[in-house]
C-alpha cells in the first residue's frame, strides 16, 4: 500500500511516500501502527494526524484496499 506523507511528516518520515506491505483490506489503525513500528520519528506524530483516501477523510477504524494511496495530513494550526 502506498502511503504518502505531508508537511512535517515528511520531514520526520524523511520521504514523501512509502510502499507498505499490508494485507488488503486492512483498518487504517492498523496501518498506522506498522507505520510507527517501520519509522519510529512518525510515532509522536501518529495521534494527531489526519487521513485520507483521495479526495475522503477518512476515520481511522475505516477498512482500506490499497487501491488509492492513503495520504497522512498532519494537524492545521493558523490563525
Amino acid at each position: 500500500m502506498r502511503i504518502e506523507f505531508y508537511g512535517v511528516l515528511q520531514e520526520a518520515a524523511g520521504r514523501e511516500a512509502l510502499e507498505l506491505p499490508i494485507d488488503a483490506p486492512s483498518r487504517v489503525a492498523h496501518i498506522l501502527e506498522e507505520l510507527g513500528e517501520q519509522i519510529p520519528a512518525l510515532q509522536s506524530h501518529l495521534p494527531r494526524i489526519a487521513c485520507a483516501v483521495g479526495d475522503e477523510v477518512i476515520p481511522r477504524s475505516e477498512m482500506v484496499t490499497g487501491d488509492a494511496p492513503l495520504v497522512l495530513l498532519p494537524p492545521v494550526s493558523g490563525g
